[in-house]
Parts: C-alpha cells; sequence; structure tokens
C-alpha cells in the first residue's frame, strides 16, 4: 500500500534532496512522469523533480482537480484551455503542448457531462 504525499489544506507537500517545497495546489500547472521521478511544473514555469512515480502522487492530485490525460501527464484541469483534435494536443493557458490519449479525453467529455446533470 502506498502513502499518499502529505497536505496542507490546499498545499502538496515534496520532498527533494535538497529541499522541502510546498506548492499552492492551485499553482501547478501539470506533473509529468519521467522515468522513476515526477516532474512539477508551476504556472511561473519552474519545475521540480521529485523521487517518486506519478502513480504515488495520482490519488492525492485527483482529489484537487487533476486529471490523467495521457500515460505521462496529469493536468490541471484549472489551466486547460483547449485540445488540438488534428495535432492530439492539449494546450494549458500558457499554450504548452501536452500531448493527449483520445480515451483519456472521452473519458473527461463523460465526466463533465454527468457533472451537468446532477
Amino acid at each position: 500500500m502506498t502513502k499518499n504525499p502529505p497536505i496542507l489544506s490546499d498545499h502538496l507537500v515534496l520532498n527533494t534532496n535538497e529541499q522541502i517545497l510546498v506548492f499552492p495546489i492551485g499553482e501547478i500547472l501539470y506533473a509529468k512522469a519521467h522515468t522513476s521521478y515526477t516532474v512539477f511544473v508551476e504556472v511561473s514555469g519552474k519545475s521540480w523533480s521529485i523521487s517518486k512515480p506519478l502513480r504515488f502522487f495520482e490519488p492525492t492530485l485527483l482529489k484537487f482537480g487533476f486529471f490523467r490525460i495521457h500515460r505521462s501527464y496529469m493536468i490541471n484541469l484549472q489551466h486547460l484551455r483547449r485540445f488540438d483534435k488534428v495535432e492530439g494536443l492539449a494546450y494549458l493557458i500558457n499554450e504548452e503542448p501536452i500531448p493527449y490519449n483520445k480515451d483519456h479525453v472521452k473519458k473527461l467529455i463523460q465526466l463533465s457531462e454527468e457533472q451537468e446533470l446532477i
């Protein structure tokens, strides 16, 4: 059983080799799997590598409005702006292109439609 990363209200506490980082969740654009590390990218453009796989963070990030858009990416839906169906890319508020899996996007659309019915 994996332990979830610690949370302080709407913050994520991450431990690196050199620092303990406290992120306001809303300031995180996305998390990207990179081998056995997870790279967190902030709205400011800064990025941080954490020596844990993305699947370690997934349960916590899902609770805070993140969505697994691709095998290697979880995006903060608060910062999603559009999908380019031709290119197969999602664009965030900073216009950074993120690859997406069409089946994952179908699931996102379905979830969105279900929420509107409630």
